[in-house]
């Protein structure tokens, strides 16, 4: 824990070969999702200020064609159900296999 320690760790940098298309297109659902948290209205005028105070800059567009995109959607709820659906969904499969094979059997007999 030396100063030199704490320098080396501030001037490491995460090794990600971006274009700078995918930077902005990920600098922008990044916004979109920052609103989403903070329960404010994912907008393209809002997500402009976002990035704004950022000083980030992306294509005039990415923030209408994300906006548009999300209309009516709750980005929360969304990745609320995907990190469980993963697990949830197989799970589901095989439980609903397992009731399958119980109600043929009962057929059978």
């Amino acid at each position: 824990r030396t100063p030199a320690g704490r320098a080396a760790f501030c001037n490491y940098t995460m090794p990600l070969n971006l274009t700078a298309t995918q930077k902005q297109e990920l600098a922008t659902s990044y916004a979109c999702l920052v609103l989403a948290d903070c329960d404010a209205k994912v907008n393209d005028e809002n997500i402009n200020k976002l990035l704004g105070a950022a000083s980030v800059k992306v294509e005039p567009y990415y923030p209408k064609l994300f906006s548009q995109l999300l209309v009516g959607k709750d980005l929360v709820e969304m990745f609320a159900s995907a990190g469980g659906s993963s697990g949830g969904g197989g799970g589901s499969g095989g439980a609903a296999g397992g009731e399958g094979e119980g109600g043929e059997g009962d057929k059978k007999k």
